[in-house]
């Protein structure tokens, strides 16, 4: 049913921790591969995978080194599942993530999309549906990339239609493709943290690709202004967003200035 696709690069402190927070699932009989793209790793990321894990449910896809774009793209052609299950090498699941998606996927089966929380935070925006499950439309994804990458569980059909990750974006790639389906399908989500992220770091500005606030800055506006060139926002609408992104920014960079120097 549940491909898992983890990019990896570099990973081998993390790594381990990752896949076992997989293999602990509770639900672990609805996963059917979990693949690890290896982004030409440098360090022994591809040796732990192998000699750890003599497990037929895990594999190890190896490529030259091309981004986290392209190594996901690379695992969700190669998956077999219904279900693709997005994880990065630093973030751990927690044991009942999949079971109370699948949940949720058999309560709506309109679901084609379905998010969580991470890291202990007490997300709840956008349409309550029923009990810890909400609904996003475009404008609320606007206001708040959500759900984290890590959390995401996406139906195949959905990517065969509107396209994979765009191998050209560094930064707020996620938020592209999830622009790309929330025009068709509204987003799912569960307001239950299910997820620890990069050792539960800060959302932004600590570590990792996030740490760039330009890049993450000038990715959210391409974002913006593909959009309003497919026309899914109007030209006010798009110079109001831009005002709201630009604000965004500044208080970004001012919150992680003031952390740093704590």
């Amino acid at each position: 049913m549940i491909s898992v696709v983890i990019p990896a690069y570099n990973s081998e402190a993390t790594i381990k921790e990752c896949i076992e927070g997989v293999l602990n699932q509770t639900r672990i009989d609805l996963i059917d591969e979990i693949i690890v793209v290896d982004d030409g790793s440098t360090d022994n990321t591809v040796s732990i995978v192998k000699n750890v894990f003599d497990n037929q449910l895990v594999k190890v896809i190896s490529k030259k080194n091309g981004g986290v774009s392209i190594a996901r793209n690379v695992g969700i052609k190669e998956a077999r599942g219904r279900w693709i299950a997005l994880l990065d090498s630093d973030d751990v699941w927690k044991p009942q993530k999949i079971e109370k998606q699948v949940e949720a996927i058999e309560s709506h089966p309109e679901i084609k999309f379905i998010g969580a929380n991470r890291n202990n935070e007490n997300v709840k925006f956008g349409k309550h549906i029923s009990g810890n499950l909400y609904m996003l439309r475009l404008r609320d994804l606007l206001l708040k990339n959500w759900p984290h990458t890590s959390t995401a569980l996406i139906e195949c059909s959905v990517l065969k239609e509107v396209g994979l990750f765009n191998e050209s974006m560094k930064y707020a790639e996620d938020g592209n493709l999830w622009n790309r389906i929330v025009v068709k399908y509204p987003l799912y989500y569960i307001a239950e943290s299910l997820e620890i992220a990069g050792g539960g770091k800060a959302q932004y500005g600590e570590s990792g690709l996030s740490s760039n606030l330009q890049g993450m800055y000038e990715g959210n506006v391409y974002n913006l202004i593909e959009l309003k060139d497919n026309a899914y926002i109007n030209i006010a609408e798009y110079y109001l967003w831009r005002i709201l992104f630009w604000a965004k920014h500044e208080k970004r960079v001012i919150l992680t200035n003031l952390r740093r120097r704590k």
